[in-house]
């Protein structure tokens, strides 16, 4: 009941107030506290966003990781990481590499323009669901599916910093600003524990995964053990190197070749034949034709005549089915390009086992 109190007077604080009973006067009231906020000074949206960069990342962990009672868990989106930032009216929509991502997403941009907040930081993911609500990434890249930013964390409120709070508390009050946000915006779905209920309905939904988040922790920048990743299915994002041409001899993409950072430079990871459109594979061969270079940037390339090696600049997302013994992709598939990532950013991902 205390706990509950408490949460009622930070939402009165922050202009979130609770619904008044009839005849109260505390709906005008709020109201008008509110529109009194929005007429305030405020910081930039980029300079309210840079007060809580840089984001939190999750560790990537196997699925019999140990985790007890004190976890929740939410839906693992498969898109684009986005941290809105809302400030007097306007906003700011950016990718974890700092790329603005409003223009390519107008309809979400509409809707942060739509949430009424003096302050805000959103931190989230821009997806695109199906017709059964599960998020895909190619259908992101095709602008299929329906477009969603899923958001998980609220970061600052009017005029204060929340990331030193406990995530529960962040939750309710990034549930009680979205409430009645318009359709684009939504909260992340929570999924009810333990963990092999939890990843027993990703598994029937066919999700991606799971992320499963310490109950109590604290926002911070950088990489977290605080922040799980449990995918059920493997994909990583690997640096684009080099590429082969089709058979058919027609201006168009045969294989991209791959690479992948381990202790910081790029080491070759295979090669991905499948998982294309003819218009992909000569869109693709159109990006990469301009970034030839005489010479592979990767160490362990190997020695082909068929392959046209590039200067390291795009990202591809590729599922798989498993890491081989000497570090390549086993069965890979493309599924689209990631304009939100560098190509140093594409570090093995090496799952931990025990988090207790």
């Amino acid at each position: 009941m205390v706990r509950r109190l408490e949460v009622c007077r930070r939402k009165r604080r922050f202009g979130v107030t609770p619904e008044p009973a009839p005849g109260s006067e505390a709906r005008g009231e709020g109201s008008d506290r509110l529109r009194l906020a929005l007429r305030a000074r405020h910081p930039a949206p980029l300079e309210l966003l840079a007060r809580v960069w840089s984001p939190m990342l999750a560790t990537a962990a196997s699925l019999d990781a140990a985790l007890g009672a004190g976890w929740s868990f939410e839906i693992k989106y498969d898109g684009f990481r986005a941290l809105a930032g809302l400030s007097g009216g306007r906003h700011t929509l950016q990718s974890r590499n700092g790329l603005d991502l409003s223009v390519r997403f107008p309809s979400i941009a509409a809707g942060l323009d739509r949430i009424v907040v003096a302050e805000a930081v959103l931190d989230g993911e821009i997806a695109a669901v199906d017709r059964q609500g599960v998020s895909r990434f190619q259908e992101l890249q095709g602008a299929a599916g329906t477009l969603r930013y899923l958001v998980f964390d609220l970061l600052w409120l009017d005029g204060e910093d929340l990331r030193a709070r406990p995530l529960e508390e962040r939750r309710e009050l990034a549930a009680s600003l979205l409430a009645g946000a318009p359709e684009p915006i939504e909260l992340a779905e929570r999924v009810k524990g333990p963990l092999d209920a939890a990843l027993a309905r990703a598994r029937s939904a066919g999700w991606e995964g799971l992320l499963a988040k310490r109950i109590g922790s604290r926002y911070q920048a950088g990489r977290s053990r605080d922040w799980l990743k449990l995918k059920l299915v493997t994909s990583q994002e690997l640096a684009i190197v080099g590429y082969t041409a089709i058979s058919s001899g027609g201006p168009a993409v045969g294989a991209l070749l791959l690479g992948v950072v381990e202790q910081g430079r790029l080491i070759y990871a295979g090669k991905v034949g499948t998982g294309y459109t003819d218009e992909v594979r000569r869109q693709l061969w159109a990006e990469l034709a301009p970034d030839a270079v005489a010479a592979p940037q990767v160490a362990g390339a190997p020695r082909t005549r068929d392959a046209r090696w590039v200067k390291p600049r795009l990202v591809a997302q590729v599922a798989f089915s498993e890491w081989t013994a000497d570090g390549r992709l086993r069965h890979p598939s493309f599924l689209g390009l990631r304009s939100d990532k560098g190509p140093m950013e594409c570090v093995r991902e090496r799952p931990i086992a025990d988090q207790g």
